[in-house]
């Protein structure tokens, strides 16, 4: 889903949880880089669904929540902490 109906604090917070994503991808989990993690994980999560989800420009519905939560393998409540 697009982002453009959403207000700008709206879009604030997709884009802070975006970089907590990447955050947690990069760093955390120690990955190279996002395409390693899509490639390792293109079930939970469709390659162009994760990038546009880190920098903000998708609205994620549940089901993709869910999908990254269990392919970092952290709760939910988890990417959402601080936003």
């Amino acid at each position: 889903m697009a982002t453009k109906r959403l207000d700008r604090a709206d879009r604030r917070t997709l884009e802070a949880l975006g970089k907590r994503i990447e955050t947690i991808i990069l760093k955390e989990k120690g990955y190279k880089s996002l395409d390693a993690f899509s490639l390792e994980f293109h079930e939970e999560i469709a390659k162009p669904t994760l990038y546009q989800l880190c920098d903000g420009k998708r609205d994620m519905k549940l089901s993709t929540l869910m999908g990254l939560s269990r392919a970092l393998d952290i709760p939910i409540t988890d990417l959402l902490k601080g936003l």
